[in-house]
């Protein structure tokens, strides 16, 4: 849990926040903790505004934060997209007051409390007033965690609720929601609902209940077919088919997860680290650290040769040359076949 959060329960409430990152779990419960520790009941309906500063100025914000609270002791104001405090340009021309923002940061009312949430990965600090924003509000970054992160709120998020969970079955969690925080704590809620009465979510629990998304059975399959494993491939692929996945969808997974595979190789032949090769391709980092280890299992020309043959079929399938369930099924065991030979 995050300490900014602790604060919040214990009812520490500051008059200026900042949300700054692109997590959606983190800010979505920075939001409802907020709301839930400021407001009471029908407090809400009269004494919560969400606004966005791409559809209006600051000024509109200002006044929300410095009006009266009605029925009740305090007012929450979230002002949602302040992109004129980054460098990204706005789609709309909203003209916004800075001078009345910065007046506000110097003295704000001790009545509201005004939430700043910029889903951005960072702001532009070389701005006056962002230098300003951050020295007088409580700053919560909503940043992606890695594997060990998102472990540690798993096991908080456990602990809260009295729940046993085994280092094996978070890890089968986390590989499952392709590390990523907001997927892996919906699922989580999932786990913990279902097995509310043993208190305890085993590994047979995450295998059976864990919604996999497309591109997860798409790593899957390959995991299967590095494992010599063509009937396990097949089956994830037919069922696939029967789920009414479009096998042009498929191939596209296929073929985008072919390209990492071949772009990881490519780097670290560079000496690349997994970090390093995960921020210049601008892709997570743990699943980039599963592609490498797929990537082992496949030398350069397999990997371009199935590229190749890929792309052929993608052209078979646009022109409505042959059938195209087939053709990946075909694919999959041409892939066996050159794999078996290790060429």
């Amino acid at each position: 849990m995050l300490p900014e959060w602790k604060q919040i329960r214990s009812k520490k409430i500051m008059p200026v926040y900042l949300i700054i990152g692109t997590e959606d779990y983190i800010i979505n419960e920075t939001k409802q903790l907020l709301i839930d520790n400021i407001l009471e009941g029908e407090e809400v309906e009269f004494n919560y505004a969400n606004l966005d500063l791409e559809e209006m100025p600051i000024e509109v914000v200002i006044q929300e934060a410095e009006s009266m609270p009605f029925f009740g002791d305090k007012r929450l104001v979230m002002a949602n997209n302040p992109l004129f405090l980054t460098t990204e340009k706005s789609k709309n021309k909203v003209e916004h007051d800075t001078a009345k923002l910065e007046a506000y940061l110097n003295e704000p009312v001790d009545y509201s409390v005004l939430c700043f949430v910029a889903r951005v990965e960072k702001l532009d600090e070389r701005k006056k007033l962002t230098k300003l924003l951050k020295k007088t509000a409580t700053v919560i970054e909503a940043k992606r965690p890695n594997e060990n992160e998102l472990k540690k709120w798993i096991e908080a998020k456990l602990s809260e609720n009295n729940m046993q969970m085994s280092q094996e079955a978070i890890t089968r969690l986390v590989e499952l929601t392709s590390g990523q925080l907001t997927t892996a704590m919906n699922e989580l809620q999932k786990l913990m609902l279902y097995c509310f009465d043993s208190k305890e979510i085993t590994i047979q629990d995450v295998e059976s209940l864990v919604v996999r998304s497309l591109e997860q059975n798409i790593f899957l399959l390959l995991d299967k077919m590095i494992a010599m494993d063509i009937s396990g491939a097949l089956r994830i692929y037919y069922d696939l088919l029967k789920q009414k996945e479009e096998p042009i969808k498929i191939l596209a997974l296929i073929s985008s997860q072919f390209r990492l595979l071949n772009q990881l190789k490519l780097l670290e032949q560079q000496g690349y680290s997994q970090q390093q090769a995960a921020t210049k391709l601008k892709v997570h980092p743990f699943r980039v650290k599963l592609a490498s280890k797929q990537a082992k299992n496949f030398t350069e020309l397999q990997l371009n040769q199935a590229l190749k043959r890929l792309a052929e079929i993608d052209l078979e399938m646009k022109t409505g040359f042959g059938d195209k369930e087939q053709k990946l099924e075909w694919f999959l065991f041409e892939l066996q076949d050159n794999r078996q030979k290790r060429v």
